[in-house]
């Protein structure tokens, strides 16, 4: 009996183990510890510090009424830590007191006007009466439109030279002498002021902005969108919209530049925002080429397509042939029923006279590297990326000929006509502006959008315009570029209060196949 118990457990000891009893339990798996994301916890707890710093108010009076800021005034559209105040009525000299008080009771043209009259040649009382704490500021439209349409630099200051911060870039003027002295700047440009400038005899005296640039970085990072939850001195907690995603994000300031600190998401939500900037990337070169495009032809003041002297639309659109026709033959001039004009500017540049659709097209032409040679070597017109030449257009100086090119051509535009419903006329600005607020999300960078309706000679004009940028916290379309005299940058106010009966008519949207030929044309 022992002598069998024996080799049976013999027997167990050097073969395979007996077979576990069905009732017997398996074994209990090991604990496995939760991978831990390191990154997001220093991201939260950034945060946590950053909550439990001070807030600031924002300027919540602007916020009200941002887009018919936007539309009337042009400028950045900037984040503001808190409102920049007016200067204290008892640190102004007495006889400024009552023009003080008059800009606090009725704020607006007449009385920006009536101070730049009063105290015409005091610069200092000026800028104590009209700047906030040295910024182009107001709470309201009306004013912020006087300030932008009638202060001038050479009325505020005499220095040989200033610096002017912009957003999150600071700017050495120089001023130029002579009876039209002006202040330009290094490359020769004259400079202006903006809504939300900041204007100073010294770079020491832009130190602690109240404002943040949140458009350059959202050219810079992708976004299209951002909702602000909280401000402090040294940053914000925003959700930043990508594509079609929001994520909470902390931004923090140096100075008024902002940067992304961190995106508060778990991991595969970050590696999906890594995907979507990295597929988003061709857009925003493609845009920032555009810009690109639109500041050479500012610069160049290439002249708009209507003979000298005249008045109406009639003989608009009869230049750019004779121009061309010079152009071809190297000739420094053309002339136009006994009326000469340049074919080059005095740097050499080409000067083709361009009507408010050629605008649209050159400036995308030109972005993507198509362009006309300048003077000094082999004249023609460079092929780059894009040119709708070789796409059968047949018209490209008629607003109705480039909607109907548009429409024809889906492979390069998305094409969409207002309602009837949705054409309100500019007149009415209140539902104007209210209306692109509410339907924010159709606009974007890059599109074309055209007006149409009655002007003043009687007759009904079509005008097209280029959407160059949005507000990033609104969706606001609130940066416009178009031909009228010159290529200019403007607002909705600046284009369409001459003709006020005008309402929008068509939207077009490039495709990817047009953004996509800058990139590859502009490289």
């Amino acid at each position: 009996m022992r002598v069998g118990v024996a080799l049976t457990l013999l027997a167990v000891g050097c073969g395979k183990a007996p077979a576990r009893p069905k009732h017997d339990s398996p074994p209990a798996a090991a604990a496995v510890a939760p991978e831990t994301d390191a990154e997001l916890e220093r991201c939260q707890a950034s945060i946590r510090s950053l909550e439990a710093e001070a807030a600031v108010p924002g300027n919540p009076e602007q916020d009200r009424v941002r887009a018919d800021v936007l539309g009337r005034a042009r400028g950045e559209p900037l984040i503001w830590l808190r409102a920049p105040e007016r200067s204290d009525l008892e640190s102004l000299p007495a006889a400024a007191r009552v023009t003080a008080q008059a800009l606090r009771d009725k704020p607006g043209y007449s009385s920006v006007k009536t101070a730049l009259t009063r105290h015409r040649g005091d610069r200092a009382t000026l800028r104590a009466l009209l700047l906030r704490e040295g910024y182009v500021y107001a709470d309201g439209p009306h004013e912020a439109l006087a300030l932008v349409s009638l202060l001038e630099l050479t009325l505020l200051f005499d220095e040989p030279e200033i610096v002017l911060q912009r957003g999150e870039k600071v700017i050495e003027l120089r001023r130029t002498s002579g009876r039209f002295a002006t202040y330009r700047h290094a490359d020769g440009r004259p400079a202006e002021l903006l809504l939300g400038d900041r204007v100073a005899v010294t770079r020491d005296q832009l130190e602690q902005p109240l404002h943040r640039d949140l458009r350059a970085l959202s050219r810079e990072a992708g976004f299209d969108r951002a909702r602000i939850a909280r401000r402090s001195a040294s940053g914000l907690i925003a959700e930043l919209r990508f594509g079609e995603h929001w994520v909470k994000t902390l931004l923090v300031s140096d100075g008024a530049r902002l940067s992304i600190a961190c995106h508060d998401a778990p991991r595969d939500e970050r590696e999906r925002l890594t995907r979507v900037r990295q597929g988003d990337a061709r857009r925003r070169a493609a845009l920032a080429q555009l810009r690109a495009a639109i500041d050479e032809q500012v610069a160049e003041a290439v002249p708009f397509d209507r003979p000298k002297d005249e008045k109406t639309a009639e003989r608009d659109g009869q230049l750019r042939p004779a121009w061309r026709f010079a152009y071809s033959r190297g000739q420094p001039f053309f002339s136009h029923e006994e009326v000469s004009y340049p074919v080059f500017d005095t740097r050499g540049r080409p000067l083709p006279p361009q009507m408010c659709v050629d605008f649209v097209l050159d400036s995308f032409e030109r972005a993507s590297g198509t362009w006309f040679s300048p003077r000094g070597g082999e004249l023609g017109r460079r092929a780059g990326g894009l040119d709708f030449d070789q796409h059968g257009i047949k018209n490209r100086r008629s607003v109705l000929a480039f909607e109907t090119f548009a429409s024809e051509h889906p492979e390069l535009f998305e094409h969409r006509r207002l309602k009837p419903e949705e054409r309100i006329p500019f007149g009415e600005r209140q539902r104007f502006f209210g209306f692109l607020l509410e339907h924010a999300d159709r606009f974007r960078p890059g599109d074309v959008v055209a007006i149409q309706g009655k002007k003043a000679d009687g007759l009904i004009h079509q005008h097209a315009i280029l959407i160059e940028d949005t507000d990033p916290l609104t969706g606001f379309p609130d940066a416009l570029a178009d031909q009228m005299k010159r290529p200019r940058r403007r607002t909705w106010e600046g284009i369409m209060a001459e003709a006020p009966l005008r309402s929008l008519l068509f939207h077009v949207r490039p495709k990817p196949a047009v953004l996509d030929a800058l990139v590859a044309g502009g490289a």
